[in-house]
């Protein structure tokens, strides 16, 4: 557990225990419920407005690299008047960035600490909204890759393909929710602080609005190299076909010249070395011209 001590005080909590959680409650009258509920990860992100204090479950997105898609964290809120405690069960990148920088920068800490509790909120999830922008880069990133790789190989990027859309799909199943939760939370904040904080947590919405608008363009513009990628292995594979069926054809000619020298009466009138090396050399002849007339019009 850490705490950063000011006019509003911020008190982290890594991996809860039951240790922890009876240490919490000398920082606000808490339901002993939500306490209990701070042991585990919560089913779904809300705001629960309580006598004196805000419980408020926020849930981010987390890329992981094993399965090349985003997963759901969890960061739980415990807010006072006059102190903000933020528990979570993982370590959290856009969390201990900035509770170290707070730690280190007297400043920063006075500047914000001082404040009422809706300012350090703000900051909190405000760091939390830049990762989540910054976490979009990867998929950012493939689907530039696709683009640029579509026209060139367009066979090998299926799979690719495929992974960022499931990791675009899973990251919407976390940011979704939280256009509601944001509007809960100024309805619930405006009553809690007062009007001074309407304009901290509208500008929160506005935030996730940010992430969720562009995790939409990258959806449709992958939706878009799908069908673009579907199209071209379409024409790939109709243009193996009709050289196939063009090559069935060409092969078949000679077939034909064997199968017609098997029949006894054209036999014998090919008895001949002269005749069978003169029909010889005109298949190829036929063969060669079909071959160049085939592929002059772009056919082979």
């Amino acid at each position: 557990m850490t705490i950063i001590k000011g006019k509003t005080t911020w008190v982290d909590v890594f991996k809860p225990n039951q240790d922890d959680i009876n240490q919490l409650k000398r920082f606000g009258k808490f339901h002993h419920l939500i306490l209990e509920e701070l042991l585990s990860h919560s089913a779904r992100a809300r705001v629960e407005e309580h006598e004196g204090y805000i419980y408020l479950a926020h849930h981010v997105p987390v890329y992981d690299p094993e399965t090349k898609t985003s997963r759901r964290a969890e960061i739980d809120f415990l807010i006072t008047s006059n102190t903000i405690i933020t528990v979570r069960y993982e370590p959290l990148e856009q969390i201990d960035l900035f509770l170290q920088e707070l730690l280190r920068d007297k400043k920063l800490q006075g500047e914000i600490l001082s404040q009422p509790s809706y300012v350090l909120l703000h900051q909190i999830m405000e760091n939390a909204m830049g990762f989540a922008l910054r976490q979009l880069r990867h998929i950012e990133e493939r689907v530039g890759f696709i683009s640029k790789e579509i026209f060139l190989r367009h066979g090998a990027l299926l799979e690719t393909i495929s992974y960022v859309k499931r990791d675009i799909l899973d990251y919407r199943l976390i940011v979704r929710p939280h256009e509601e939760l944001f509007i809960s939370l100024v309805e619930v904040g405006e009553r809690f602080w007062g009007k001074k904080a309407i304009v901290y947590l509208n500008n929160l919405s506005g935030e996730n609005l940010r992430v969720f608008q562009r995790l939409e363009n990258y959806f449709a513009i992958i939706e878009s190299l799908e069908k673009t990628n579907s199209q071209l292995l379409n024409v790939a594979t109709n243009n193996i076909i009709k050289r196939f069926t063009i090559l069935a054809f060409l092969f078949s000619i000679p077939l034909f010249f064997i199968f017609a020298m098997s029949v006894p009466y054209i036999d014998a009138i090919i008895n001949t070395p002269t005749k069978f090396w003169a029909i010889f050399l005109l298949i190829i002849a036929l063969l060669s011209w079909l071959l160049y007339a085939f592929k002059k019009k772009k056919l082979l």
